[in-house]
């Protein structure tokens, strides 16, 4: 592309050809005839002739004028190639979405705050850390976020370590946000932090940058990774208990809530003194809980007790009620 900017030689050259002084040997021409601002006439023995400047200048604008129009055009056709991605999307085999990195607590929490107001759908919680007790007003705020998540007529599903049952202020919380819709499991074996939102949204812990901050995290919009986290979420969510079957005793069951926690702790392989740890509980609780089991089935063995739990109505009936929710 030709340059419209002159040179100090290029201007004077043109001042000496308007004035009609010789030029002599060398001087700088190419440029100013290319552009249109002086004439070679080889008559008369040949020289060069100045053209009016304005005229020069009027062409060249209406050319580049004319190169604008054509280039917003050729834009807005392009854009208009956007509308095929629909169906695009709906063939392809791979995920379209970035995966962005939030380096801090703050930056999650604000993200997770900002996609959850958004939510229309469902919300779908896994947490998997012992509870810890939180402020009451900052806990407070987290009920009222909660219940107006509800309101929006969002399905909000929370899956809790099983040590969250023994923890009273996360039993208060689980309390009032099961009152107004929402629905809670428990699950004693190991399972992963992670956070869905409407099935778009995924937030998980960082495994990838060293050394970032703890509560670090990734925001993932890939939509065959949000669907693989959503299926994990769905087989864990399976294999939790209902909070009520864990913190109520339910009519027509021999065991209480407690002792269904044991016993499922029990089943996945702990010994009494692991399954106390793991609950929150003492190990003598846990003895004194399935003595008194023990009593009620007129056995005198704790393999008796597993041996009558294998088949009985009280871990059925759970295991029918999780597997009946199942989206």
């Amino acid at each position: 592309m030709l340059s419209n900017d002159l040179t100090a030689g290029e201007r004077e050259t043109y001042r000496m050809v308007a004035a009609g002084d010789d030029l002599p040997p060398g001087r700088e021409t190419d440029r100013l005839a290319a552009l249109g601002l002086i004439e070679y006439r080889p008559y008369d023995g040949g020289y060069w002739a100045a053209q009016d400047p304005t005229v020069v200048a009027r062409t060249l604008l209406a050319e580049a004028l004319s190169k604008v129009v054509t280039a917003a055009e050729e834009a807005r056709s392009a854009n208009t190639f956007g509308t095929l991605a629909p169906h695009f999307d709906t063939s392809r085999m791979w995920g379209g979405g970035p995966s962005e990195f939030l380096g801090s607590r703050n930056e999650m929490n604000a993200r997770i705050g900002d996609v959850t107001a958004a939510a229309c759908e469902s919300a779908c919680t896994a947490q998997p850390g012992e509870p810890t007790t939180r402020d009451p007003q900052i806990a407070a705020a987290g009920v009222e976020r909660m219940l107006a998540t509800l309101q929006a007529g969002v399905r909000i599903r929370t899956l809790y370590n099983s040590l969250a049952a023994s923890h009273a202020q996360t039993c208060g919380y689980v309390e009032q946000i099961t009152d107004a819709g929402a629905e809670a499991r428990t699950l004693g074996t190991p399972f992963p932090r992670m956070m869905i939102i409407d099935g778009k949204h995924l937030f998980v812990d960082n495994f990838l940058i060293p050394a970032a901050e703890a509560d670090s995290g990734w925001h993932i919009t890939d939509r065959g990774s949000v669907a693989w986290a959503q299926h994990v979420f769905n087989c864990f969510w399976d294999r939790g208990s209902r909070w009520v079957d864990l913190t109520q005793d339910v009519d027509g069951l021999t065991t209480t809530g407690r002792q269904r926690q044991i016993l499922t702790e029990l089943e996945a392989g702990y010994s009494q003194q692991q399954a106390g740890r793991r609950l929150g509980i003492a190990e003598r609780t846990v003895a004194k809980e399935l003595g008194t089991l023990r009593k009620a089935l007129g056995v005198s063995s704790l393999y008796q007790v597993t041996m009558w739990w294998a088949t009985s109505p009280d871990r059925d009936s759970t295991g029918a009620i999780g597997l009946a929710q199942r989206p």
